[in-house]
């Protein structure tokens, strides 16, 4: 019988991929009539008014949790990936900002050996280079770096890096949770802290959205932000640090089958092999996973 302690983190982090994979799309459509800060802090409004919403619902406890210093790690590092990741959106390919931003995993290995003092598993370090090599072959045939996307390029390693913190400031939180009821309110307070310290920034760069860009906000909001953040708050609650940022890179595989079902095209040699080692890589840390690294 599979372990239910190793299968039921790869469930949650498969669907939540499967919603992340929509979002650099969604994203990119959205740049072309809104600034990326905008659309970064109505989506996190969205996602935080969906959690309040299912809260109430199950009478889950609303609460501030303001100084718990891994709330402030999650939140910080979400404004700085957010601005990073959407306005380098503007600057740069959908599949560049893939690939960069999945290079969290490499920064949350060296967060943790050089500022956390934990000891990283060789098993660690071994599943990261397979998935991040995955990632790269998926995105290798529309990949562009540097040139005139430097700005967009930089700043999306940048997005990979607060992702990073993001990573290590919830999976910290998250594992000293007790029930589905704290990590809900854990995410409504990153999502509603996240976005007031977005609105000046908003304010700033005003835009106009057209009826199709309110609807594609509402499912950015609901779909790739409070239901896939939930969903990986629950498999990352049931693993290791370096197991949570490895779920993450998963998103890139449906990000292409998205638009293989969706949009009809064709998945290449490159796509279909880049899948296989991002799963292993993920498969591979899951195994004998340690909840203390």
């Amino acid at each position: 019988m599979p372990d239910r302690s190793t299968t039921m983190p790869l469930v949650f982090g498969f669907l939540a991929a499967f919603c992340w994979g929509t979002h650099s799309v969604i994203v990119r459509y959205l740049t072309g009539d809104m600034h990326g800060v905008t659309i970064a802090a109505l989506r996190l409004y969205i996602a935080a008014a969906a959690l309040l919403v299912l809260m109430k619902v199950l009478r889950f406890q609303v609460s501030s949790r303001l100084s718990d210093r891994n709330l402030q790690i999650a939140v910080g590092s979400t404004v700085v990936n957010y601005i990073c990741f959407h306005i380098g959106l503007e600057y740069t390919s959908a599949s560049n900002a893939m690939m960069l931003e999945n290079t969290a995993p490499f920064f949350v290995l060296l967060i943790l050996f050089l500022f956390a003092g934990e000891t990283v598993r060789r098993r660690d370090i071994i599943a990261a280079l397979i998935a991040v090599t995955g990632v790269f072959l998926t995105v290798l045939q529309d990949i562009d770096i540097g040139g005139a996307g430097l700005r967009g390029d930089m700043l999306e390693i940048a997005a990979g890096l607060s992702w990073a913190g993001f990573i290590i400031g919830s999976s910290r939180a998250l594992r000293a949770s007790a029930s589905t009821a704290e990590r809900v309110n854990f995410l409504f307070n990153v999502f509603i802290c996240s976005a007031v310290l977005l609105t000046p920034l908003m304010l700033i760069y005003p835009g106009s959205a057209t009826s199709g860009d309110v609807a594609l906000l509402i499912l950015l909001g609901l779909f790739p932000t409070a239901l896939a953040y939930y969903l990986w708050y629950e498999a990352a609650a049931r693993v290791s640090t370096v197991s949570a940022a490895l779920l993450f890179t998963l998103s890139v595989i449906f990000t292409f089958v998205n638009a293989a079902v969706f949009l009809g095209e064709d998945l290449s040699f490159y796509i279909l092999a880049g899948a296989v080692l991002i799963v292993a890589g993920v498969v591979i840390t899951s195994t004998g996973n340690e909840k203390s690294t």
